[in-house]
């Protein structure tokens, strides 16, 4: 039996406890379904930062080594990393290296390697569907909001849910969200101390010697600091674009909400400044020095007239290991976005990509994942009602409690299953085709090189690595023909290098096959 482990994590905003548990709930099914033991669990608590300012990812980075587990299970693919350059870096590092492979265990369409240019080709062309699937979601939310009726998700600190019972529907309820009493003392207490000019760290430990807690926890002086932004304790709030006035009822009134924003707004700082923003690398995590091997990274220093200049470095030379030159960071990063565009300018390299796309695409659109998706809807849903009705017969608040807790866990999953049952169907529906594929890459070629956010998405999507010496400079694609992937060696590199030029045409770059991986992840 292989192992895995599981990872799961939410933020600060938006999510508590019941998330991190449905999703390892969730995890550990399938880990089941699929006869895979799971041998650890890694789970981080608000954490909205990099994933480098996360502990138990780190840590499960750092244990990969032991090569004791083969997969990492996560809910949905945005819970491993917060973004998509993060999800690229790490998961080629742990496949590369740990022969490790990232799998979500709701998302039946897998994100695994692969998809870049497919992903960059929705992404890019997201205005020609996006209405068309926002305006599905609108039709239903409209009704919900006109009525007043709960719309998902998780009910903020203060308030509960409450079932009616639909009139001659069996087990079918309209969830209305209800002032909790003991909670919502507590927000008052804390609007109303904060708005006399109380500090939020008083506010806490006055808190706190009432013998209040919050999750069971003695509060802070963050417990409540995005409470304290939140417009649904004055009753109304924004919805996407729609104003929501008959949802929640009103906590707070809106004279002492404005105030408390004031003050918060002056006693608000920003660490740093402009200054401290950081330079974006865009190669980081793809570029390797060419002599040695080793991943090259961030550079920078002051010239003598306080000019600031960025560069790339070989590990091993700070170390004074290697003999390999810095490598100017704007310079390498437009050179290499060059390439890719004389990669893609080619009529064969075209073709073959056109190719794999469709293969791609057919394969994700197919009927048996739409279907696959539907089930578990219908047995998600199923399991909703059984929960509504049994909380209607339970009489201890104690399992109430419990299974309120369950009916929101199957709420959040309902909605994420619907939402990815959508995406596919409208991709479905789009036909792709060849002449598609043809049309987005002309949109790509007529892009501008010095554009940072252009530059970052073709780096990000089609690039895998980069190996540059003093004197040449080599890059391997993200674009396949339909070979495997191989593991790149520093031998094939040095090869690579030493029959390569420092400048590249294009068809060096179609033709010099073996030497040149053209890997599509699809």
């Amino acid at each position: 039996m292989n192992s895995c482990v599981i990872y799961a994590r939410f933020s600060s905003r938006g999510q508590n406890e019941q998330s991190i548990e449905a999703q390892v709930r969730i995890c550990k099914e399938y880990a089941e379904k699929n006869n895979l033991e799971v041998v650890n669990l890694y789970i981080d608590k608000a954490r909205t930062g990099t994933n480098d300012a996360r502990p138990a990812f780190q840590k499960m980075i750092a244990d990969a080594k032991t090569r004791t587990f083969q997969y990492i299970i996560v809910y949905m693919f945005d819970r491993f990393a917060r973004n998509r350059r993060d999800s690229i870096i790490y998961k080629e590092m742990l496949k590369e290296k740990h022969g490790i492979k990232v799998i979500s265990a709701l998302e039946p369409i897998a994100e695994d390697e692969g998809g870049e240019f497919y992903e960059m080709f929705l992404e890019w062309n997201a205005e020609k569907y996006s209405k068309r699937l926002s305006k599905r979601v609108r039709d239903g939310l409209d009704t919900s909001i006109a009525n007043g009726s709960f719309c998902g998700g998780l009910v903020i600190y203060g308030y509960k849910l409450e079932l009616e019972p639909i009139p001659g529907k069996q087990g079918k309820f309209i969830k209305r969200v209800v002032i909790d009493e003991e909670e919502s003392k507590v927000m008052k207490y804390v609007f109303e101390q904060y708005d006399k000019g109380v500090t939020k760290k008083q506010i806490a430990a006055d808190l706190n010697a009432k013998g209040y807690r919050f999750k069971g926890k003695p509060i802070t002086g963050k417990t409540f600091d995005h409470y304290l932004t939140n417009t649904k304790y004055t009753g109304e709030f924004y919805f996407g674009d729609r104003l929501c006035t008959n949802m929640y009822p009103a906590i707070i009134d809106k004279d002492t909400f404005e105030r408390v924003q004031k003050r918060l707004a002056e006693n608000r700082y920003v660490l740093g400044g402009k200054e401290s923003a950081k330079e974006p690398y865009l190669l980081t995590g793809k570029l390797f020095c060419g002599h040695c091997g080793t991943e090259m990274v961030a550079g920078g220093g002051k010239s003598k007239t306080g000019k600031k200049y960025y560069y790339y470095e070989c590990k091993k030379k700070k170390k004074k290991l290697c003999s390999k030159r810095i490598e100017h960071k704007d310079t390498l990063e437009k050179y290499v976005v060059e390439n890719v565009l004389m990669f893609l300018s080619d009529e064969e390299n075209l073709k073959m990509i056109a190719k794999d796309v469709l293969k791609y695409y057919d394969t994700r659109t197919d009927e048996s994942k739409i279907k696959s998706i539907r089930k578990r809807i219908a047995d998600i849903q199923e399991e909703a009602d059984a929960a509504a009705n049994a909380f209607i017969e339970a009489k201890s608040p104690l399992l109430k409690q419990r299974i309120e807790k369950r009916m929101q866990e199957c709420e959040i999953l309902l909605s994420d299953l619907e939402k990815l049952k959508a995406q596919l169907i409208l991709e479905r529906g789009q036909k792709l085709s060849e002449s598609d594929i043809i049309s987005f890459v002309e949109i790509l070629l007529q892009g501008d090189i010095n554009d940072f956010e252009f530059k970052r998405r073709l780096i990000d999507n089609l690039v895998y690595k980069v190996y540059v010496s003093d004197d040449n400079t080599y890059i391997y694609f993200n674009i396949k023909g339909g070979n495997d992937i191989e593991e790149i060696t520093l031998e094939d590199t040095k090869t690579a290098l030493k029959n390569s030029k420092k400048v590249q045409t294009q068809s060096d770059l179609a033709r010099q096959e073996g030497l040149i991986r053209t890997l599509l992840f699809l």
